[in-house]
């Protein structure tokens, strides 16, 4: 009967409605004011390795699957919705009988902002792009030991177009594995992948500006004030204009959690993601501000050329109070963490990998092996052990207690909190000397690079539901492998668990890696706590949200 009405309504009217739901009209001239991080450091998809860059170029570019919007809320938000993975600029795939070759076959309406057709092509220069030495891409990576020859192009053994990605034809594109993925669709969404076309890449070394980008997504950027904002507006070309919501959106830049509340509060932002930790209760009480789970884990690099003896890092990780901070500190829901793979990612079984072997967690476990007597369920318990094995160090001459220990943060009121409170800790339990230092995004990841620091925050959220997304972040070589580790024991599980089907024996070999970070000659990493995702919204309707940290607001609405 509503169908019949409203198909009665259309031809009355002569109004296509085909964008909306029922018989609510969205306002053409919708316009949302988004705030999630500060300048981006790239928008390069290649060389984007923040969850805010990877949430623009998911807006700008869309890959052989794509994140679509359920019909259920993502939290407690009614504005938020839940996403899968499902066919994007692919129309469908096939996967042959041993799982190790994929084959896409393109949409046939999908084309670039210029007009040109999108093409297998694009793809195949894409990844080739991304895993070339020379790109030096932080996600090179990201291939490795899943495609065929990504490890040893990396390497420098073999040359890019002998990567296992070949167009068939314009419309079909074919990718070999080295071994059966059940995580290689997710792969597939995922912002490093997408689609790049070479002859704008390489027709100048700032083709991301307005002026010269080409996308093949649903919005473009048609505005850039640096450090400022970033402005986005329709694809003109995108297969599925007529659905989009927003007639542009703002990406407003900015590292201020108080001035991003104060332009929130005043009405000029709609959507932000920041803002003072002493400001939640009452936020959530106001009714603005949500929690979404996120799979996440925020942790400290320890360098482990200047804290060379793995006593003094253990120690480090032992004295931070972690339910202090999340309690008193960060006061937005988040748990304290017990190993560095976050809590949400699952085993083959459906456990959750965080608390797969024991309920203490991968930092502890490893530990009550080692000091059966340690009382490692306790802060005090934890203390008592750190005191033990710092004063070690010291007794063998492998640490100078006068060494004073530079602790590196982005600037961040919340970032800041954190690191007063865990350099607190250590002072008191220890008596370790801490200084803190600030900088500004840029800086601050060239000195990550440079492994200029002693000690140096980062979040690490999962690119996909495994526990390599984590794991293999401290291989040796690994780009983002700040902390300089090496172990080749623990090289070893990576790489074997790489080729390994899902199942016993992997997850097996994943937890003994993950032990291994946190045994003797370890403790590369101090993970704080398993993130949670705060924000506030004001007025905008059918956000996609996926617990990897992404928001979608193609499809948002203007709410009432």
């Amino acid at each position: 009967m509503k169908k019949l009405l409203a198909l009665l309504m259309v031809l009355c009217m002569v109004v296509a409605l085909a964008a909306c739901k029922g018989t609510e009209k969205q306002n053409p001239d919708f316009e949302i004011n988004v705030c999630i991080a500060s300048e981006p450091e790239t928008i390069d998809p290649s060389l984007v390795s923040s969850v805010d860059g990877s949430t623009y170029t998911q807006h700008q570019f869309e890959n052989l699957m794509k994140y679509q919007l359920l019909a259920t809320n993502a939290a407690d938000d009614p504005n938020m919705k839940g996403t899968e993975v499902v066919c994007g600029q692919a129309k469908s795939y096939t996967v042959s009988d041993d799982q190790k070759v994929y084959t896409f076959t393109l949409r046939d309406d999908i084309y670039w902002s210029d007009g040109q057709a999108v093409t297998a092509k694009d793809w195949v220069y894409s990844w080739q792009r991304l895993v070339d030495p020379a790109t030096a891409a932080d996600y090179g990576y990201f291939l490795d030991g899943i495609v065929v020859n990504a490890a040893e192009i990396q390497a420098g053994e073999k040359d890019k177009s002998e990567l296992g990605i070949k167009a068939v034809d314009d419309k079909t594109l074919e990718v070999t594995l080295c071994s059966p993925c059940t995580y290689f669709l997710e792969m597939c969404a995922f912002a490093s992948l997408v689609p790049l076309r070479q002859d704008v890449v390489e027709s100048s070394e700032t083709w991301t500006e307005p002026a010269t980008i080409v996308v093949n997504g649903p919005y473009k950027i048609t505005e850039w004030q640096h450090d400022s904002y970033i402005k986005m507006e329709k694809n003109e070309k995108y297969y599925d204009l007529a659905k989009l919501g927003p007639k542009s959106i703002t990406w407003w830049l900015s590292d201020s959690e108080t001035a991003i509340l104060s332009s929130y509060q005043s009405g000029e932002y709609q959507f932000i993601e920041s803002f003072p930790s002493d400001m939640i209760a009452s936020l959530r009480e106001s009714g603005d501000c949500f929690i979404n789970p996120y799979v996440g884990t925020y942790y400290l690099y320890l360098n482990c050329e200047k804290i060379q003896d793995w006593r003094v890092r253990a120690a480090m990780v032992l004295s931070v109070d972690r339910e202090n901070i999340v309690n008193n500190v960060t006061q937005g829901g988040q748990a304290p963490a017990t190993g560095f793979v976050a809590s949400g990612i699952l085993d083959s079984t459906g456990k959750n990998f965080a608390f797969g072997v024991s309920e203490l967690g991968a930092i502890y476990n490893t530990l009550k092996g080692m000091y059966p007597d340690a009382d490692l369920s306790t802060y005090a318990g934890r203390c008592e052990l750190a005191k033990q094995l710092y004063q070690a160090a010291v007794d063998e001459g492998k640490w100078d207690p006068s060494t004073t220990i530079v602790y590196n943060f982005n600037t961040s009121e919340a970032h800041k909190a954190i690191a007063e409170a865990c350099g607190q800790d250590r002072q008191t339990v220890l008596g370790i000397k801490i200084t803190l230092e600030n900088q500004e995004w840029g800086t601050y990841t060239t000195g990550l690079g440079e492994h200029n620091f002693g000690v140096a925050r980062l979040g690490w959220i999962a690119d996909y539901n495994d526990p390599i997304t984590y794991l293999e972040l401290l291989v040796t070589g690994n780009s983002y492998n700040y902390g300089l580790y090496s172990d080749p024991t623990f090289d070893a599980k990576i790489a074997a668990a790489k080729s390994m089907a899902a199942g016993a024996d992997r997850d097996n070999t994943l937890y003994e890696a993950e032990e291994t970070l946190f045994g003797e000659g370890g403790f590369p990493v101090c993970p704080i706590y398993y993130y949670t995702n705060m924000y506030c919204n004001k007025g905008v309707t059918n956000i996609g949200y996926t617990t990897m940290g992404y928001f979608f607001f193609m499809y948002a609405k203007e709410g009432k």
